[in-house]
């Protein structure tokens, strides 16, 4: 169970990423790999499970936006990367009828590996929902090895402040 000190927020982002991996067969993704970067279009036939899509992907902006990680245990060393090199992606979100459009782009070719990694990753969780969640984590050290508080309340980049809400 999370620990008395956690944020809200990353509470409430927990909640909306098992409610995408449990409606994972109620999405589908497109990802294509650009010579910069990532396109992807993540969308759902269902209006909640599309509401659940763009909600997710407006908080994770922020997020890399601001380089802020919020140390989730399902995170892999390509997100990490990509919070870590924020300031180096251009991101765009366009919202579709059912979902969203995102491109990132970088003019760094790790960061550009860094995307890619994760736009894999992402699709395989859509593809196998809670078994590829569970996978992650193991793989990822989860909740053990990196720790829930670890995570969400140390990692902040030098100068900013884990997790302003």
């Amino acid at each position: 169970m999370m620990q008395g000190g956690q944020d809200a927020g990353a509470m409430a982002q927990m909640r909306g990423i098992h409610e995408l991996f449990a409606n994972h067969d109620r999405m589908t993704r497109t990802v294509t790999n650009l010579p910069d970067g990532i396109r992807t279009m993540t969308e759902s036939n269902d209006p909640q499970v599309a509401k659940v899509i763009t909600d997710h992907v407006a908080s994770s902006r922020k997020q890399v936006d601001t380089g802020i990680d919020p140390g989730l245990p399902i995170e892999s060393p390509a997100l990490r990367a990509i919070y870590a090199n924020y300031d180096k992606i251009v991101t765009t979100v366009e919202a579709t009828e059912k979902g969203v459009l995102v491109v990132q782009t970088s003019n760094d070719a790790q960061v550009v590996a860094a995307l890619q990694q994760h736009a894999a990753e992402v699709t395989e969780f859509i593809n196998d929902g809670m078994a590829a969640m569970h996978k992650a984590m193991m793989k990822n050290g989860g909740m053990m090895q990196r720790g829930m508080h670890d995570g969400m309340m140390g990692n902040a980049p030098p100068g900013k402040t884990p997790n302003p809400r």
